[in-house]
């Protein structure tokens, strides 16, 4: 009997979403796993399993300093970017308001991920009032459309760095200055940009950054929050429970978890300027071959502007396309509409219809997001595979 084969993978071009772990940082992550290795609790201080883990920790939040530029001590581990984002909004908010502070405002983006609109909007029941800036058609908010939203009853704003669609980056450090004249906190969710692109916190005026390995080879279910020493930022614990992280985050650390994320900070610091051009080149060539698909729109980029993008993101829309069709006809290649934690819902990226798209367009719309193990020969299947899709569906 002739053995069964495998089926065949996809070409994986949804980065965005996750990535594959290194093998490096796996490698890390065991070591932190059996008997033989660092399982210990770190609050355990009684013996050398708790010191071991401690210092592991330690190592790893060094790593992590160093990949983005601050001190260790401003680094607190979470659970993720998303519970990142949620202590960032909600933690500052509930501390301000138990001090009795009178401001009530939080200034967001529009196409902002869920974990930031949703943290914000969950405190209007709490009393707090939510205002959204919608961007422009390149998905960048400027100094200007900041400082126009701004009013003395800010205490915070929360903008990413770079959008997870479109790619398009922010100039956040512009942007903390405008809130710092109104006397607000500025926070960034950099899940997509962490450690990609140099951040400086040391030289950098923003406050709070989340933080997450999922995005450059490392594990998920980890991640932190910066917390800008200088700015003496008081948090009200979303997870109380044991002291740990200067209590502002109950719960065993994750040791293994933490040691993958610094493991996977510090690839990336010393091979960024590698992996980035390697992105860039797979991207270049990429925008090529879809530009020469009849009726094919490049997001995110607008006219007479030199925005800024991440290295490795794409979304293109195509005309007279049905776009509940688009993904489901693409074969061999896995891609996504969007955001993934949004990608169950069949209706138009809300990141696209703020940008300026009509829900038609905006449904007929990919992402394609490159990784540092995609190869040109990725690319091209990809390509190959889109056109035939656009085509058969203008057919049909």
């Amino acid at each position: 009997m002739q053995a069964k084969t495998a089926p065949k993978l996809p070409v994986y071009l949804d980065n965005a979403a996750s990535t594959p772990m290194d093998q490096r940082v796996i490698d890390a992550m065991v070591k932190c796993l059996s008997y033989e290795g660092i399982f210990g609790n770190s609050a355990s201080k009684d013996h050398v399993y708790g010191w071991q883990a401690a210092e592991v920790i330690d190592n790893a939040r060094d790593q992590i300093a160093l990949a983005i530029g601050c001190s260790p001590l401003e680094i607190i581990f979470t659970s993720g970017a998303t519970e990142s984002n949620n202590f960032a909004i909600k933690g500052l908010a509930r501390a301000l308001n138990k001090a009795g502070d009178k401001r009530k405002t939080i200034i967001t983006s529009s196409i902002e991920h869920k974990a930031v609109i949703e943290s914000a909007t969950a405190l209007e029941c709490e009393g707090f009032v939510v205002k959204l800036i919608r961007p422009r058609t390149d998905g960048t908010i400027t100094p200007e459309m900041l400082d126009e939203a701004m009013d003395e009853s800010v205490f915070l704003v929360s903008i990413s760095q770079a959008n997870s669609v479109l790619g398009s980056m922010n100039d956040i450090n512009a942007l903390a200055e405008v809130a710092h004249t109104y006397g607000a906190l500025y926070h960034s969710d950099c899940a997509q940009s962490n450690a990609l692109i140099p951040l400086d916190l040391d030289n950098s005026l923003v406050d709070m950054v989340t933080l997450t390995p999922e995005k450059i080879y490392g594990p998920k279910g980890i991640g932190a929050l910066y917390l800008k020493r200088s700015s003496n930022i008081e948090l009200d614990p979303l997870i109380s429970g044991g002291g740990h992280e200067k209590g502002l985050r109950g719960g065993t650390p994750a040791t293994h978890q933490i040691a993958a994320m610094g493991e996977a900070f510090a690839i990336m610091q010393k091979e960024r300027t590698k992996v980035c051009e390697h992105l860039e080149s797979l991207k270049n060539r990429l925008i090529t071959g879809l530009k020469e698909i009849p009726g094919a729109h490049i997001n995110g980029y607008m006219e007479g502007t030199d925005t800024p993008h991440l290295p490795g993101i794409v979304s293109v829309s195509f005309d007279k396309v049905e776009g509940k069709f688009l993904i489901p006809t693409i074969r061999g290649v896995a891609v996504s509409s969007g955001s993934a934690c949004s990608s169950s819902v069949v209706k138009p990226s809300y990141i696209l219809t703020e940008t300026g798209h009509s829900d038609e367009l905006a449904m007929a719309s990919i992402r394609l997001s490159i990784g540092r193990f995609n190869t040109e020969e990725d690319i091209d299947t990809a390509l190959k595979a889109i056109a035939n899709a656009v085509n058969m569906l203008r057919k049909a």
